[in-house]
């Protein structure tokens, strides 16, 4: 259940983003569901990391550099924006659930 409740969390944060710019007035209220959804998310990883001890989630950034950060630094990062959107750490959190799940490590 804990990769399906990550994967879908990395969902909805990505459906708020892309529709932000959308939706003007709403804008305050996406903003906030982002900051909350991402603190969140921090608290899921932070959980998964103490049942699966030493696992990394791998991100590409940018520049197309593909790095491996410990879950519990993956957590700390979601508290920065600017982490978020250079390591599109969203999306390597997404990446990181499906191949739980594909594992069949629900």
């Amino acid at each position: 259940m804990m990769y399906r409740d990550i994967l879908t969390m990395c969902w909805s944060i990505k459906q708020v983003n892309k529709n932000l710019t959308d939706r003007k007035a709403t804008s305050d209220y996406s903003i906030r569901y982002l900051k909350n959804a991402c603190s969140d998310l921090a608290l899921m990883i932070r959980d998964a990391d103490k049942e699966c001890l030493e696992e990394t989630i791998e991100v590409v950034d940018k520049a197309g550099q593909k790095k491996s950060f410990a879950l519990r630094d993956v957590a700390e990062m979601l508290y920065d924006a600017k982490k978020i959107m250079e390591l599109n750490l969203i999306d390597g959190i997404g990446r990181w659930a499906r191949a739980g799940m594909a594992k069949g490590l629900e």
